[in-house]
C-alpha cells in the first residue's frame, strides 16, 4: 500500500467492495491532484490499513461483505478521534443517514455522487477536523470521549433543521454544547436563545414559548412574542425538557412537525423556522413508562442524541479546563492570577466532581477570590484530603459512595440550605433535591 504522497496531497482510505465504484472514485481523487486514494474492499482490510498508515480521511460504504459499515465507522471514531469520516452509499434513507451521523460520519454521500460533490465533501470535512477544538468560550476537552462528542456536534451542526437532544448529568456543559451547535451551523447569524423548562410554572411556560396577545389573561397588557418567534431563523435551546407539562408536550410536538401555532389568546397562525436543541439529565424512557413524558415527542427529540460524559470520565481534561477557567474568570473578575500550583492541580484531578464542569468553575471562582491575585494553592480550593484518598483506590468505597459523602458533607456545611449547596456543587436545585431524596432525606424548600 506504499502510495507516494507529494506536497499538499491528502491520503484517503476508500472502503468500497464494488470494484466499478471504487475505480471511479479513485479516478476522481487522483484527477484532483489533491488526494491519494488507498482502496480496500473489506472491514478487515480497513483495520489493517488504519493500523499501518496515517490517513486524512476515510470514505466508507455502509454495506460491506464482512461487516456493517456503521459499526466500522463507530470503531474508527473511537480508535481515531478527530478522523474525517464520510459515507458513500446507495442507501438513500433518512434512517441510514442518522445512523451514519451518530456513528461519527460528518458527510453522507449517496451513489452515484458527482466528482464535484465528492471533492467538495472531502475538502469541507478535512478542513473541519483541523479546527475541531471550539473557540475558547466553548466546551473544552482533548480526551477521546470529549473529542467524539465534538465530532458528533460538528456532524449535526451541518444539518440546520435536525433536532438535537443532549443527555448527561447536571453540569456537564449541555448549554455550552448547544451553543456550539449553533455557532457551527448555517444558522449562526440568527439568534441563539436558551430557557430552562424547570424555571417556569406550567401556566407561564406556554406563554414564554409561544407568546400571548394583549388581554389573553390577567396581567397580559400587551402582545408578547414567545421564544419560538424570537428565535426565528436561529436556534432555541430548551434545558430540562423532562420538566415540561404533558399538555404542553403535545403542542411542542406539533410545532416540531412543522405546524404553525397561535399565541395565547390569538387567532392568527404563526409559522417559524427554528432548530430546537433540548437537554435533560433525566431518563426520558423511564418517564414514558410512568406516563409523564410522551413517547412520540421523545422519538422526535432524539433524532440525534448526544450523551455528554461526566467530568470524572475525562480526568485528562481537568487540568486544561482548570487553566481555562482560571484565566477567563480572572479577566471577568478584574483580578490578577498566578495560576494554579501543582498541589492545587493534583487536588482537582483527584476530586470526583459530582457537579461536573459547573462545579469546577465554581470552585475556581471562589479560589481566585481567596487567592487575592496570587497563585491558587490547594488550601484555596476547600477540598478535604479525605476526598482525594477516597478517590485514589477501590478500598475506599465505590464512586457513588464518594459522591454521596461529598454531597452530604457540603449539604451539612451549608446548614442544609439547598440553594447554597446547589450553587457550591454546581448543580441545579432540582437535581440536588432529587439526589438528597434518593438518600432518604427530605430537603427544606430553601
Amino acid at each position: 500500500m506504499g502510495v507516494q504522497v507529494e506536497g499538499n496531497q491528502r491520503r484517503v482510505l476508500l472502503i468500497e467492495d464494488d470494484e466499478d465504484v471504487a475505480l471511479g472514485v479513485q479516478g476522481v481523487l487522483l484527477g484532483s491532484r489533491r488526494f491519494v486514494p488507498v482502496h480496500v474492499s473489506t472491514a478487515a482490510m480497513a483495520r489493517e490499513a488504519l493500523a499501518r498508515e496515517h490517513f486524512s480521511a476515510v470514505l466508507a460504504d455502509l454495506s460491506l461483505p464482512d461487516g456493517d459499515g456503521v459499526e466500522l465507522l463507530e470503531e474508527i471514531a473511537r480508535s481515531h478521534p478527530g478522523m474525517a469520516l464520510l459515507c458513500l452509499t446507495g442507501r438513500d434513507e433518512s434512517h441510514a443517514t442518522v445512523q451514519a451521523l451518530r456513528a461519527g460520519a460528518r458527510e453522507y454521500l449517496t451513489k452515484p455522487a458527482s466528482a464535484a460533490r465528492i471533492l467538495e465533501a472531502l475538502d469541507s470535512v478535512i478542513a473541519s477536523t483541523s479546527t475541531l477544538t471550539p473557540e475558547p468560550s466553548g466546551p473544552l476537552g482533548e480526551s477521546p470521549s470529549w473529542r467524539r462528542v465534538l465530532s458528533q456536534i460538528h456532524a449535526v451542526a451541518r444539518s440546520p433543521r435536525t433536532t438535537v437532544l443532549f443527555t448527561g448529568e447536571p453540569g456537564v456543559g449541555k448549554e455550552e454544547a448547544a451553543a456550539l451547535v449553533h455557532r457551527l451551523s448555517p444558522r449562526k447569524q440568527g439568534p441563539f436563545l436558551a430557557v430552562n423548562a424547570s424555571c417556569f410554572s406550567p401556566s407561564l411556560i406556554e406563554s414564554e414559548l409561544f407568546g400571548h396577545e394583549a388581554g389573553a389573561f390577567t396581567g397580559a397588557q400587551r402582545l408578547h412574542r414567545g421564544l419560538f418567534e424570537q428565535a426565528h431563523q436561529g436556534t432555541l435551546f430548551l434545558d430540562e425538557i423532562g420538566e415540561m407539562p404533558l399538555p404542553l408536550q403535545a403542542r411542542l410536538l406539533r410545532v416540531l412537525e412543522g405546524h404553525p401555532f397561535r399565541r395565547l389568546g390569538g387567532e392568527r397562525p404563526v409559522q417559524v423556522d427554528v432548530r430546537l436543541v433540548c437537554a435533560t439529565n433525566r431518563r426520558l424512557d423511564e418517564m414514558i413508562g410512568a406516563g409523564t413524558f410522551r413517547a412520540d415527542l421523545y422519538e422526535r427529540l432524539r433524532v440525534f442524541e448526544v450523551q455528554l460524559p461526566p467530568l470524572r470520565e475525562r480526568p485528562g481534561d481537568v487540568a486544561l479546563l482548570a487553566r481555562h477557567f482560571t484565566s477567563r474568570l480572572a479577566g471577568q473578575l478584574g483580578l490578577a492570577t498566578g495560576g494554579l500550583s501543582p498541589q492545587a492541580l493534583a487536588a482537582l484531578q483527584a476530586h470526583p466532581f459530582p457537579g461536573n464542569v459547573r462545579e469546577l468553575r465554581n470552585l475556581l471562582e471562589r479560589a481566585l477570590l481567596l487567592a487575592e491575585g496570587g497563585m491558587i494553592e490547594r488550601r484555596h480550593l476547600g477540598l478535604a484530603p479525605r476526598r482525594e484518598a477516597a478517590q485514589a483506590g477501590p478500598t475506599q468505597g465505590t464512586l457513588e459512595q464518594v459522591i454521596r459523602d461529598h454531597v452530604l458533607r457540603v449539604y451539612e456545611a451549608n446548614e442544609q440550605n439547598v440553594s447554597r449547596t446547589a450553587q457550591q456543587l454546581g448543580v441545579s436545585r432540582l437535581a440536588l433535591r432529587r439526589r438528597l431524596q434518593s438518600y432518604g432525606l427530605r430537603p427544606r424548600k430553601a
